[in-house]
């Protein structure tokens, strides 16, 4: 690991229950000299990746600016907003984007027809692996090994689930053949969710995800059938929407300038 990457993940130490931290405590997280972490740290101050806060350290305003443009041009909410918005109105649900990267479920945006709406995994918060329709899905749909190394490493020894490998790859196997996933009580009690995959047409390979998320009391005045072709729709038209645009971008760089 080159001394980059053992600076970057210093923001790695930083987290829902550890959002100030001292030198000591990186220092001993990471297993480095005090000197080595203070050096780290210095520099992703100077980076504005840190803030320094009465002698201790948290997370700073170049993350602010990133996420910013992360919401501006990340390809699932630049093709998908509207798309999004169109679904939250139809069926008055709370709508979620999320994904799947280095071992964690995070939802990247949220619509909510409530603005008044509280969530208890809301934007950036981390989701259980295994619990709730978005992340059944994002762990379903990933390929043979990882899937598998997924289970091992999270799930097979956590107090959490209570899966066989065999039940683990009947359950997921379900929800890719369904295309979509319904889940009920996982994250919160009351709520149901259906989540279905963005998969970029002509691959095998996972954006994404989209839910539709509501109370039992919302639910009761839908088709649960409605609503799971409403979702599986949304996550297609996103994805097709991401291929043209994507074409587009490379029919505009092979034009003659």
């Amino acid at each position: 690991m080159t001394s980059l990457s053992k600076m970057l993940n210093v923001l790695n130490m930083f987290g829902p229950n550890s959002l100030l931290l001292d030198v000591d405590s990186i220092a001993d997280g990471m297993g480095l000299s005090r000197a080595t972490a203070y050096r780290y740290v210095k520099e992703l101050c100077e980076s504005g990746l840190l803030s320094r806060v009465d002698g201790q350290y948290t997370l700073g305003p170049r993350i602010i600016e990133l996420d910013w443009m992360m919401r501006r041009y990340d390809p699932l909410l630049s093709n998908g907003r509207d798309i999004i918005s169109e679904l939250c109105k139809t069926t008055g649900l709370n709508v979620y984007i999320s994904v799947f990267y280095d071992g964690h479920i995070i939802n990247t945006y949220i619509n909510s027809p409530d603005t008044e709406a509280g969530f208890s995994f809301g934007r950036g918060q981390p989701l259980p692996l295994f619990k709730g329709a978005q992340s059944k899905v994002l762990v379903s749909y990933q390929k043979g090994r990882k899937l598998k190394k997924l289970f091992h490493e999270a799930i097979e020894n956590s107090d959490e689930y209570d899966f066989t490998w065999k039940s683990f790859s009947q359950v997921t196997r379900s929800i890719r053949q369904d295309g979509y996933c319904i889940t009920h009580d996982e994250l919160n009690s009351g709520l149901t969710g259906i989540a279905a995959p963005i998969i970029k047409p002509g691959t095998e390979d996972i954006l994404g995800s989209i839910a539709a998320v509501g109370g039992t009391s919302s639910f009761q005045l839908l088709r649960h059938e409605a609503v799971i072709e409403l979702v599986k729709s949304a996550a297609n038209r996103i994805a097709a929407r991401i291929v043209s645009s994507d074409s587009d971008k490379a029919d505009a760089a092979d034009q003659p300038a």
